[in-house]
């Protein structure tokens, strides 16, 4: 790496406290390892005011727009909720053959899934006693 550099970005919809993590992530690593080439001595100064300015502004424009509130998923249920769930079937028999508890991996299922923890937890059950 003496001769070689790396750029690293982040580019997404971040919220404040995320915005501040990859701030802090980038800046910290550029500090870290950015001085370690004959080019990336100077460059690395170069970053760190770009990170700097980027961020700045990003929490100016945070500052400016007004807070959305969080839509509202409604969670399958049903003939729906099964149709979600069993392509990760396979997933699911192998945490039950690995002994994960069942009602755990139903809570996850229906967390990540957006299906209503009952659907997830008979569906779940269905697996086991089919297993």
């Amino acid at each position: 790496m003496l001769f070689a550099r790396r750029s690293h970005t982040t580019a997404a919809d971040l919220c404040r406290a995320c915005l501040g993590r990859a701030f802090w992530h980038h800046t910290l690593r550029n500090v870290t390892l950015g001085w370690w080439g004959t080019i990336s001595f100077f460059v690395t100064w170069y970053y760190l005011l770009s990170n700097i300015v980027t961020y700045v502004q990003a929490r100016a424009e945070m500052g400016r727009s007004r807070r959305r509130a969080a839509p509202v998923v409604k969670e399958a249920r049903g003939a729906e909720a099964l149709r979600i769930l069993q392509p990760f079937e396979h997933n699911i028999r192998m945490q039950l053959r690995t002994g994960d508890d069942p009602s755990a991996i139903a809570r996850d299922m229906a967390r990540l899934h957006g299906v209503e923890a009952s659907a997830a937890q008979a569906y779940v059950e269905q697996l086991r006693r089919s297993a």
